[in-house]
């Protein structure tokens, strides 16, 4: 199955590289240790938003956990794309620049997402194949 998760906040969720790194270091072990994998991100200053996989519930109690229909998922893709690659902390900029690997875009995996890498990569430029 596939999520989404988001967790919105008054206040800021992280200042410095070194805070929004450790913020996502610690989203990234949280789902490992339940068998969830990222498979794209967008954090923002007061906004983090996770695109997941997994086979089991999810838990993480700051965040609105929701179901993606597979049908759904190329259109998420595409929402967290917003910043491009110019954004540091983002799947697309990870996927671009080879940064810390906090997700699976455009990586090998043993369960890869059921979209091929250029075409996730066309919605998050905008160009629907």
């Amino acid at each position: 199955m596939y999520y989404h998760a988001v967790k919105e906040s008054p206040e800021v969720l992280y200042r410095t590289k070194e805070e929004a790194q450790r913020l996502l270091f610690a989203l990234h072990a949280k789902l490992t240790k339940q068998h969830a994998t990222i498979l794209d991100y967008l954090l923002e200053p007061q906004r983090c938003q996770l695109l997941l996989q997994s086979k089991e519930v999810i838990i993480l109690p700051t965040f609105t956990i929701n179901p993606v229909e597979k049908e759904k998922l190329l259109w998420y893709f595409s929402s967290l794309g917003s910043k491009g690659k110019t954004y540091p902390y983002s799947g697309l900029h990870e996927c671009y620049f080879l940064s810390t690997c906090f997700c699976e875009l455009g990586k090998v995996t043993a369960d890869p997402p059921p979209y091929p890498l250029k075409e996730v990569l066309a919605v998050k430029h905008g160009r629907a194949e």
